[in-house]
């Protein structure tokens, strides 16, 4: 046997980059315009909302196949598609790049908060988890969690974790809350009007889910967490040198001088700002954009930063995040082809129609799982629930299972998922800002993802039972 012929026998399989994932998505979207006949449902406006109208799908004539050397065209739609999250993701990577720079939000982190809590991280993890729904199921925060995820990476990376834990603090806390969506105007709150149900109503199983969510990821974080600890060679990302770029030096005995506390109230007062516009205003990332500018220009005001350094600490930030803006255009374009494909609805009429023939228990759980399946290619809530919810609500009557039980089922297909799928852009936008690759957080997260789907499965189940 030769050389070579060796080394193609002993070669691993290599699990493909993040890019190649979302082109194959993309050619599979262009493949489904060329095989699914192109459809669509009528639509009418209710409560504000464009919907569709149920019981009215046909299909189109005209021929809306995408031919596959148009594939670069559409990703370049998909680029501008997602101009508004791609701007806001550079824009606030320079930011971070100024105040990680500056160093205050670190400082405080490591000097005072790790002495602190030493030796009680089995509860800082659950509790900082907590703290992230509560934003996940008021205002419906995802993407804005981001701004959290450079202290929350660096503290546990100075209690001996790994950024994968300080992602997943962040990432799943929060999206455990959105999931959950108690008082989340964006999945429940468009679910239910949509439902002519009452806002927010039934709320006391949706605690329970939030709950269960947060116990069941919050046990498997804190384990991973802990066997890091214990022996670093355990950790997904172990020799890569992703923890190393998060370490800093570690002086207990340092005290805060007066810009560290300046530099301090600037990012809080800043985030809060941010949190009121976004809860009350109908801030977006224009706005969120705006924020993170001007924190980056008080701190560099407050350490005394010529022009010049202050460009230069941007630019830097900037570069951390051009790859996952990259990934934001390229998952964009999937959502495109399908639009301009106008198979979109055809996808929802041919998911929905097998429902119509399962008995009730499994018929909700057939929902949850058509609404996992819908969340791949709109992963956007108030986007899938205007697509679906017309449609499995007046299934969910004619089937004797009641619109909470649709509701219920729709916000755990639509959430659940968003902390694996790649299409997710506020997901991708987490690992540019963690420097993690898609690769090792899905070898992370999946498992913890999927206990989260079978707990919403079996919630949905048993809501179904009780007549929730």
């Amino acid at each position: 046997m030769s050389t070579k012929e060796k080394k193609q026998k002993t070669r691993h399989f290599q699990f493909p980059d993040t890019y190649i994932i979302l082109i194959g998505l993309c050619v599979i979207a262009i493949l489904m315009t060329n095989f699914l006949p192109a459809g669509e449902y009528d639509r009418e406006e209710r409560n504000g909302r464009t919907v569709v109208v149920a019981g009215t799908f046909h299909e189109v004539e005209g021929d809306y196949g995408i031919s596959l050397i148009n594939l670069p065209v559409k990703i370049h739609a998909g680029f501008q598609s997602g101009s508004d999250i791609i701007g806001f993701m550079l824009i606030m990577g320079g930011a971070m790049g100024i105040i990680t720079k500056a160093g205050a939000i670190n400082f405080f982190l490591q000097n005072v908060l790790t002495r602190k809590v030493r030796g009680r991280e089995k509860i800082m993890i659950p509790v900082l988890m907590a703290v992230m729904a509560v934003g996940g199921f008021t205002f419906g925060m995802t993407v804005e969690g981001v701004a959290f995820v450079p202290a929350v990476v660096t503290l546990c990376v100075a209690l001996g974790f790994d950024p994968l834990v300080g992602m997943a603090i962040v990432f799943i806390g929060g999206n455990a809350g959105y999931t959950a969506g108690i008082f989340n105007p964006f999945n429940v709150g468009v679910a239910q009007s949509i439902a002519e149900l009452e806002p927010f109503s039934g709320s006391w199983l949706r605690w329970i889910l939030l709950v269960l969510l947060l116990a069941v990821s919050s046990v498997m974080i804190v384990k991973y967490a802990y066997n890091v600890k214990a022996d670093p060679t355990k950790s997904v990302v172990y020799g890569m040198g992703i923890t190393e770029s998060w370490k800093t030096e570690l002086d207990l005995t340092a005290k805060a001088s007066k810009k560290e506390y300046l530099g301090l109230a600037a990012f809080a007062i800043g985030f809060a700002f941010l949190i009121w516009g976004a809860s009350s205003q109908g801030w977006w990332f224009g706005e969120f954009s705006a924020v993170f500018f001007w924190i980056a220009v008080v701190t560099g005001i407050i350490y005394h930063y010529s022009l010049n350094e202050w460009a230069d600490y941007f630019v830097l930030g900037m570069k951390d995040m051009v790859g996952g803006a990259v990934a934001v255009g390229f998952a964009k374009a999937i959502s495109v082809i399908l639009e301009d494909g106008v198979i979109i609805d055809t996808v929802v009429y041919y998911l929905a129609k097998p429902l119509e023939y399962l008995p009730g228990v499994i018929t909700a759980a057939g929902m949850l799982v058509v609404q996992t399946i819908l969340n791949l290619g709109v992963p956007s809530g108030s986007a899938q629930a205007a697509v679906s919810m017309p449609i499995v609500v007046p299934l969910s009557d004619l089937l004797g299972i009641s619109r909470q039980t649709a509701v219920l089922a729709f916000q755990c297909g639509d959430g659940i998922n968003n902390c694996l799928i790649p299409t997710y852009t506020s997901m991708i936008t987490y690992l540019a800002a963690t420097r993690i690759q898609y690769k090792h957080w899905l070898k992370f997260a999946w498992k913890i993802v999927l206990a989260e789907w079978l707990v919403g499965l079996a919630l949905t189940i048993f809501a179904t039972v009780i007549g929730y």
